[in-house]
């Protein structure tokens, strides 16, 4: 006859309280890596969403404006009075409209960008409060909540600061493919495509020097977006 004991002790309330107290612990380290690892899926998923779509309507919009290679970009033009967007890029702008779920519109005003200044990967301030990079530029807010401007720039810039070998000024997307949500960084959430005789082509195609959030230069961040496509994630 088997005889079975009495008075087996369970766990103290210290013990329990201390499991719970590392369970908390290792959530506490693990859970914000989580969180950060599927915001990132997020953006990435959408960045190629409109990537995809703004490349095929930019590839439309020729019928209209003719090849790529002959659309007139006159960056001394790229700086108007307050409030005015150089003429070639609002017909740009027009020709790719049909082609996408425009919520909204603003033309070098604030309204379709995220509120404050952008950063750069290094952390310093970027752009213009509320309204977006550069001057002189136009800025739309997709029906997703994907924020897009659209700048132009000379060939130097193009080569240097994009990190896209072209010889010719070319107009540069900016594409915010979490909208109004932070970060509001310049490789973290923000993106930068350049316009080519090939089509939209990811900054840092050609180099991605400035894909180091250590760097100081107001470059910081410009040629991460061929890095994130090519490899699926933000890990720098």
């Amino acid at each position: 006859m088997k005889h079975f004991a009495h008075g087996k002790k369970g766990f103290t309330l210290a013990e329990v309280l201390i499991t719970l107290g590392i369970i908390g612990v290792v959530a506490a380290m693990t859970l914000p890596a989580l969180i950060q690892k599927q915001n990132d899926a997020a953006i990435i998923a959408s960045l190629k969403k409109n990537y995809s779509i703004l490349a095929q309507a930019l590839v439309k919009s020729q019928v209209k404006l003719g090849f790529f290679e002959t659309w007139n970009i006159d960056i001394s033009d790229a700086n108007p009075e307050e409030g005015g967007t150089p003429a070639n890029m609002k017909n740009v702008y027009n020709a790719i409209k049909p082609e996408l779920k425009v919520l909204k519109e603003c033309e070098d005003t604030a309204g379709c960008w995220h509120k404050g200044i952008t950063k750069n990967l290094g952390g310093a301030n970027v752009g213009r409060d509320s309204t977006g990079i550069g001057n002189g530029i136009f800025i739309f807010k997709l029906v997703d909540g994907t924020n897009i401007s659209i700048d132009d720039h000379g060939s130097s810039y193009v080569t240097n600061m994009f990190g896209v070998n072209y010889n010719k000024s070319a107009y540069v997307f900016w594409v915010d493919a979490n909208g109004d949500k932070r970060p509001n960084t310049v490789g973290r959430d923000i993106f930068a495509f350049v316009l080519t005789n090939k089509g939209l082509i990811p900054a840092g195609t050609y180099s991605n020097d400035y894909c180091n959030p250590q760097s100081t230069t107001q470059f910081s961040g410009t040629t991460c977006t061929a890095k994130v496509l090519a490899e699926g994630k933000i890990d720098y």
